[in-house]
This record gives C-alpha cells, sequence and structure tokens, in this order.
C-alpha cells in the first residue's frame, strides 16, 4: 500500500489507535483536491475498512466518511448521517402488506459479480415478495441485462464510476434520491457504493431495508451468497438458493470458458508464465477454449501475450473473447468447465451449474475470501493460489479436466473425487475460499 494520508489513517483504525488531530481533515482535503488524493481514499481507506469484514472497522468508516459526506454535501451533517445509519443498519422485518406495494428500488452493487452473488438474490426475493410491485434495478445498464429476462424488472440508471474521483462518485447523489423518491416505495440496500455503502440517505427511511454485509453475522464463517439467503429470508419470508444470471441457449459450446481478469489488481494473478501453460495444457488435450479479453487495456494485453505463445495443437483451440458480460455469461452456460480467478465468471458459473475452478490470490485476509466464495448449484474446486506453485496448480487443473473430460473418470467413482468442491490441499488447512 502506497504511503499516502489515508493509508496512515487506515492503519491507525485498523490497529484500534485513537485518531490523530486532523488526520481525517487532511484525507478529504486531499480527496476533494486531486484525482490522486481522490484515489487514495478508496484504494487505501475505504477498502482496507470495508475488506476486513469487521464490525469494528464498519464503524471507523461510518466515523470517517460521515465526515467525507459533509464536506462535499454541507446539508447533509456527519453527526446525523451516523445517527441514521446505526438505525438502519439494524435488521428488521417487513410488516406491511405486501399487496400494497407498487414499487420496489433495489441498488446495485455495482460490480457484476456481487451483484450475481447478493444483488440477484434480493431481486428475486421481492418478485415473489410483492406481486403488485415493479421491482427496479438502480445501477449500471450491463449489470441490469444479466437479470431483466430472467424475471423481467425496470431500470433506473444510474452509472458509476468505480475509479472515479470523489466528486464524480458523490455526483450521483442528487439523481439517486430524486430517481428513488416516488412516495410509499420501499428501497432495499445490498451495502451498495451508490449510497456510499449506506451512508446517503434516501427515501422514507421506515420503507428502507439496509443489508449491512460487512459485519452482519461477522462471527460466522460463511460466503455472502448464502448470507444473502438468511438476510431475504428473514426481512422478506423467501426462501431462495439460486441467483438469477439470464443466458441464451446455445447449441454448441466451447468446451472451456476461461477468465484471466483481475479487476485492475494484478496480484490476483498467478505469476507467470503460467497462463500460456495453462492456455497450452487445454489446446494439447484436444480442447476448444474461449478466453475472456476483459474490459481491455493491460488486462487484454495480458491474454493476449499469453495467446501467443500457445503452440497449435491437433484438435484444440484457443479463441479471444470481446463481446459482453451477458453473451459471455451464456458462453459459460455452454461450456463443461469454467476456469479463472477471482471473478464474475466464477459467480455466473456457480450459479447456472457449471463446473469451476478458481483460482484466488491477493486477498487481503482469510475473512475476505470465505465471503467471496461463490455460493449456488456449481461444482467448485478453489485454489489458494498465494500457497501454490504453477506445477502443483497445473496438477490441479489437469485433475479437473480429465476428471470432466475423460470417459473412464464419468465412470469411475474414484476420479469423481478428483473434483470436489470440499477438497483441500494436503499441504494446507485454511478454508479454500473465492471472490
Amino acid at each position: 500500500m502506497a504511503n499516502t494520508s489515508a493509508s496512515r489513517l487506515a492503519g491507525i483504525l485498523i490497529a484500534g489507535e485513537p485518531e490523530p488531530a486532523g488526520l481525517v481533515d487532511q484525507v478529504v482535503a486531499e480527496a476533494l483536491a486531486s484525482p490522486e488524493g481522490s484515489s487514495a481514499l478508496f484504494r487505501d481507506l475505504v477498502e482496507p475498512l470495508a475488506d476486513a469484514f469487521e464490525f469494528k472497522l464498519v464503524n471507523a468508516y461510518v466515523h470517517v466518511f460521515a465526515r467525507v459526506i459533509e464536506a462535499v454535501f454541507p446539508d447533509l451533517g456527519a453527526a446525523s448521517l451516523i445517527e441514521r445509519f446505526m438505525r438502519i443498519r439494524r435488521p428488521r422485518k417487513f410488516l406491511g402488506n405486501p399487496e400494497s406495494i407498487r414499487d420496489v428500488f433495489v441498488l446495485s452493487r455495482i460490480t457484476i459479480g456481487a451483484d450475481i452473488a447478493i444483488t440477484s438474490r434480493i431481486l428475486r426475493a421481492v418478485f415473489v415478495h410483492f406481486p403488485n410491485a415493479t421491482i427496479h434495478f438502480v445501477g449500471p445498464r450491463k449489470n441490469f441485462e444479466i437479470f431483466e429476462p430472467e424475471i423481467g424488472i425496470s431500470l433506473v440508471e444510474i452509472p458509476y464510476k468505480r475509479t472515479g474521483t470523489l466528486a464524480e462518485r458523490l455526483g450521483v447523489y442528487p439523481v439517486l434520491r430524486q430517481a428513488l423518491s416516488l412516495p410509499g416505495a420501499l428501497i432495499v440496500d445490498p451495502d451498495s457504493r451508490l449510497s456510499q455503502l449506506g451512508l446517503l440517505p434516501l427515501g422514507e427511511e421506515d420503507n428502507y431495508f439496509f443489508f449491512e454485509t460487512r459485519s452482519w453475522w461477522s462471527e460466522e464463517d460463511m460466503p455472502l451468497g448464502e448470507m444473502t439467503e438468511r438476510w431475504v429470508e428473514q426481512t422478506f419470508e423467501v426462501p431462495l438458493h439460486v441467483p438469477i444470471v439470464a443466458v441464451e441457449e446455445r447449441v454448441e459450446g466451447f468446451d472451456v470458458t476461461l477468465s484471466l481478469g483481475v479487476g485492475e489488481n494484478s496480484e490476483k494473478a498467478m505469476p507467470w508464465p503460467f497462463e500460456p501453460r495453462l492456455l497450452q495444457f487445454l489446446v494439447d488435450h484436444g480442447l476448444r477454449v474461449l478466453v475472456d479479453t476483459g474490459a481491455g487495456g493491460p488486462e487484454a494485453d495480458r491474454v493476449h501475450k499469453a495467446i501467443a505463445e500457445v503452440r497449435p495443437g491437433a484438435a484444440g483451440s484457443v479463441t479471444p473473447y470481446y463481446g459482453s458480460f451477458k453473451e459471455f455469461a451464456s458462453e459459460i452456460n455452454a461450456s463443461e468447465l469454467f476456469l479463472g480467478y477471482d471473478s464474475a465468471g466464477g459467480h455466473a458459473a456457480c450459479a447456472l451449474g457449471v463446473p469451476a475452478m478458481l483460482f484466488f490470490r491477493g486477498y487481503p485476509n482469510e475473512r475476505f475470501m470465505v465471503r467471496w466464495i461463490p455460493w449456488g448449484d456449481g461444482e467448485l474446486e478453489v485454489v489458494d493460489g498465494e500457497n501454490i506453485s504453477i506445477e502443483d496448480a497445473l496438477d490441479r487443473v489437469r485433475e479437473a479436466v480429465e476428471a470432466i473430460f475423460s470417459g473412464e473418470a464419468a465412470d469411475g467413482e474414484e476420479d469423481e473425487e478428483d473434483f470436489d468442491e470440499d477438497e483441500e490441499d494436503d499441504d494446507d488447512d485454511k478454508p479454500e475460499s473465492i471472490r
């Protein structure tokens, strides 16, 4: 982590030490003064506090970021924002007549993987529980497209720049507040970035249902998908399991779909040359592989570099994919195996029931890993990429490929166990999990 005012403040708060006089004001001033200060605020302070999944650090975030909001919107006093947050964080059941509700707004988590794991389950729950309501997805259009054909929902399009400045991120608030101001409407907020994790006041407080994912059931080791199911059952009395991913049926698909996306965090990637060697193994095994090129830029360059090193195989092939995530999800659904890093693709595969192997690296702590494991019907194996060599990682892939594509493995009970979601490294008793 860079040595910034924000990182110094984060270190002090994480250590539980008293906040130095003037340091929060300095962090806020730097965030408002330059894009670099703004990036430091979110990268070095907000994300470490949120990713720890600890109750005390949620409180630390609330007390710091309330002052950030007050600096941008002076009418929103920090003290009143903190008091409101402490009220809405308490879990409560919807006690009204569900048939009387006409509008339900569900805020996006912004990232596609989180929207599959968390938001889609909430969308399904409110769709079932409020039969006469229009269900509105609030967030980016590309995320909305993953859900809309499945259950029929409305879009309130609110673009949000994940790497935007503080002014750009908070700048959506006036438009968001106006869009959600329908009288009597319910608002469901699953710790959305749109509301800055519940701090920005939206709608009528009595009709605001906030799912604080960072510290709810903080002592239990369970994925966020499972936590969401518990929350919606307690809040709306709707038992759930499968999240929503709308896909188009393919007559024929690729054998393997692969995502090497790392979300601008290079620490999530396995050491080079794992990627070209992985592709080479799949091609040599005679498999047809579709590789997502991600959002472009350095990520796509890395994918193309890996593909360029692959020697042609007798029957296998590698094809780069450049389309939307919605279309890629359809390709995942048509494939026999999904491979990738911490990505939306892993959540989609698990939701669609497609066998998947995921490599997890660059995680800040074990609780983060446990929380972000995909939760669904797919057969999942997770490999702790921090504690495995390239050779051992490729061996794990080899076992999975043989279990799925080998005729002998399909007939043998022993081989089926090679691809078991409960399998762990012999050398590591840590829980294996994935975002």
